[in-house]
């Protein structure tokens, strides 16, 4: 049985804080939720109606936000089926930030990841046939040099 636990986000100087999932606690055995989707970190153990919660949840909320689908709202909604975030409802301070935060924080879906992944094995593919054509044309101006070179010396050219 999972249990909702949080730890404090050390570039806020711990004024926020991360909610997770874990059977013991650990941070290393959890799930959560951030600007990357769905985090899994180690084992956790997950009724069937939690796990079901999970893989609906960004089609059902859509993307991270820190604002209005943050860490807090995902533990929440997995362990009690409901949203729920105490920093943004009840902590002036917290909620002013993560709406201003929220604004400017780029945030990934699942689908713009994958399309993101894809982009950047393109990238790489095409930097790479680049890189060969590169290599072959120096090559090829080398092995030019060096026939002159031998032509030159033999008296050939």
């Amino acid at each position: 049985m999972v249990s909702i636990y949080s730890i404090p986000i050390n570039s806020t100087l711990g004024i926020a804080r991360h909610y997770y999932l874990s059977h013991d606690g650990n941070f290393n055995n959890s799930v959560g939720w951030g600007p990357a989707g769905v985090e899994w970190h180690g084992k956790v153990n997950l009724t069937e109606e939690e796990l079901n919660r999970i893989n609906e949840y960004t089609d059902k909320f859509g993307a991270y936000n820190i604002h209005s689908n943050n860490c807090e709202m995902f533990a929440w909604y997995i362990k009690t089926g409901k949203q729920y975030s105490g920093q943004t409802e009840e902590i002036r301070v917290t909620k002013f930030g993560a709406a201003l935060v929220s604004l400017v924080q780029p945030v990934h879906t699942v689908r713009s990841i994958k399309y993101l992944e894809i982009e950047k094995a393109i990238i790489a593919n095409l930097q790479a046939n680049l890189d060969e054509v590169k290599r072959t044309k120096l090559l090829e101006d080398q092995a030019a040099r060096d026939d002159f070179w031998k032509r030159r010396d033999a008296g050939l050219s």
